[in-house]
């Protein structure tokens, strides 16, 4: 499995701007895809050189991009510096003001404890929920949720998108 920063935000930006680039009907097959791929995952395959013991982490990547990938957009759904973590808790939109996050603390709590399979499950799960938003992500960031088990930069962002929502609500009792 690749651990380079480099080489992660790479595969992971090159993957959402194929996606965007792919007919719909290659997106939909990409976001039903199981173990045995799709035509889309075999040409990214190729394309990024992943190796036979990284396509199923790959192909999880894949879907959940493709799951945020709507069948009518041109462009990819990448948006530097939009964290995975800041966008469960926001739903998409940077600049909402928040009187409750997007995907419950539990939900979240429940994603961050799980582990191996499930915690792919809880992670797809979160996705296909914020997929009705069309929100805009860190395609590196949501690469890393799939590839490091360790899910305080999840957390962490999360958390700061929360109490960025303290922050506004203070701002508008100032401006008063």
């Amino acid at each position: 499995m690749p651990d380079d920063k480099d080489d992660v935000a790479r595969r992971a930006l090159g993957i959402a701007s194929t996606l965007a680039h792919a007919d719909p009907g290659e997106r939909a097959a990409a976001r039903r895809m199981g173990p045995e791929g799709a035509a889309v995952f075999w040409r990214i395959v190729a394309r990024h050189g992943i190796a036979p013991r990284d396509e199923e982490t790959w192909r999880r990547i894949t879907k959940l991009l493709a799951l945020l990938t709507p069948a009518s957009v041109t462009e990819s759904v990448h948006e530097s510096g939009r964290h995975i973590g800041a966008v469960l808790a926001d739903g998409g939109d940077a600049q909402a003001r928040l009187e409750k996050p997007v995907l419950s603390e539990q939900r979240l709590a429940r994603l961050l404890a799980a582990r191996g399979q499930a915690r792919f499950d809880a992670l797809e799960r979160a996705i296909r929920a914020l997929a009705r938003n069309r929100p805009k992500v860190d395609g590196p960031s949501l690469a890393w949720a799939v590839l490091n088990n360790d899910t305080r930069a999840i957390a962490r962002a999360y958390y700061t998108r929360l109490d960025r929502r303290a922050d506004v609500a203070e701002k508008e009792k100032t401006n008063d």
